[in-house]
């Protein structure tokens, strides 16, 4: 079917809230008329693509009327009963905008779930590749998008070069980490300074261990959690240290197969992650973070849509009596699942491997690894997913304008 077929109107007839418009390539769409006059982007209403709107909807009329419409393939006319006003839709805008629950559903971004299997070929492209191509980087950013990650071969291995990988997923994130998370506040973001996790004797920071990480999420105590989370290795591990993922939307498919009741309870239950951060900085306050949401997300299709899993942070649970059991039982479950090796993929990154992954979606870790005298050097950015879907739609309407507006995940926020 060409795109040419699917957004050419055929037929269309009035009735009484709207029009019904029938499509070359058989589909059928109906749009109400208060939705079509608020959707009007003429010069004098304006668009919201901007926010420059002069329309408003509280003077519109709650059922406003046509006084006369015409149409060919390519648009619709409407001029309006009330004022004479006259809106023009164009009918590929039309199509791609049409709400029909056949047209929403196909709308949707339905991700692609997987487990240990995929470490057979998990998906990887070649830096300098995907900075020289804006189709290979489009389908970069649409492979995070269906997988929940990506590696990425081949980058400079340098901090002063780490710029050119983040800015291709994405405006970089600032917290109070600063734009960069390092394990020394005192060490500059050089190729020279990057610092290297050792033992400490005072150890506030997870990522200043050895030991073996579980599979978890970042930062859970934020109400603005990490979307995009991009690892780059400047120094390897000469043993151990291999990045490991899971994949927490198939392990929340599988936990709801398993454990019904219990997958209701973690995605209707708030718990509360924290983060007391002492010294983070010298001559800073001490900084306290505590979020409370569930640990699962589901959307209004009731399909899961954002993953918060990390048990080292989840604060003293409050809850009633009567629910303080049943939710332990309920995370107990839940991560025997997240754990499982037959979901768990490993692999080791070298100097200038990249690996970017969605922290609302896949759960990483890492084995442990030796203390070694130049240390395991790796940088840690991050982006939130609001820019990593702007930097998607851009190219995939550069790229792919002939392609509808997907609707993808919003994480943990609904």
């Amino acid at each position: 079917m060409t795109e040419n077929v699917r957004t050419k109107i055929q037929e269309m007839s009035q009735g009484q809230d709207g029009f019904t418009v029938g499509w070359c390539d058989g589909g059928v769409s109906h749009f109400h008329f208060i939705w079509l006059r608020h959707q009007c982007e003429c010069e004098e209403c304006g668009s919201s693509l901007n926010g420059v709107r002069g329309l408003r909807l509280d003077l519109i009329p709650e059922r406003p009327k046509p006084r006369e419409y015409s149409f060919d393939p390519d648009r619709l006319r409407v001029s309006w009963e009330e004022d004479g006003h006259i809106s023009t839709y164009d009918a590929k805008w039309l199509r791609d905008y049409c709400y029909s629950a056949e047209a929403r559903a196909q709308r949707k971004h339905r991700p692609v779930l997987w487990d240990k299997r995929i470490a057979a070929d998990p998906p990887a492209f070649n830096f300098s590749e995907v900075e020289d191509s804006a189709s290979s980087r489009l389908q970069m950013l649409e492979t995070v998008c269906d997988y929940g990650f990506c590696k990425v071969e081949g980058a400079p291995g340098l901090a002063n070069e780490a710029g050119r990988l983040i800015q291709m997923v994405g405006a970089k994130r600032i917290t109070h980490y600063g734009d960069f998370e390092l394990s020394n506040k005192r060490m500059s973001n050089t190729s020279s300074d990057m610092a290297t996790l050792t033992d400490k004797k005072s150890i506030n920071n997870v990522g200043d261990i050895r030991q073996a990480l579980q599979p978890h999420c970042d930062e859970t105590y934020r109400t603005s959690t990490i979307g995009i989370t991009i690892f780059q290795v400047f120094e390897p591990s000469a043993e151990g240290g291999h990045s490991t993922l899971v994949d927490g939307f198939e392990a929340a498919r599988r936990f709801r197969e398993i454990y019904p009741g219990d997958f209701n309870r973690l995605a209707s239950t708030p718990l509360t992650g924290q983060r007391f951060d002492p010294k983070h900085a010298e001559g800073e306050l001490p900084r306290w973070y505590r979020c409370t949401l569930p640990m699962i997300r589901i959307d209004d299709d009731q399909d899961v849509c954002g993953i918060r899993v990390n048990e080292r942070q989840i604060a003293p649970i409050d809850l009633p009596h009567d629910q303080v059991v049943p939710t332990y039982r309920a995370i107990r479950n839940f991560l025997k699942i997240v754990y499982d090796p037959d979901l768990i993929i490993s692999f080791p990154l070298k100097k200038g491997d990249g690996l970017i992954f969605n922290n609302q979606r896949v759960l990483h870790g890492r084995t442990a690894f030796k203390l070694e005298e130049r240390g395991r050097q790796v940088l840690t950015n991050s982006v939130d997913l609001e820019d990593f879907y702007s930097n998607l739609r851009i190219l995939k309407g550069r790229l792919k304008p002939q392609e509808p507006i997907q609707a993808y995940s919003q994480g943990m926020v609904t």
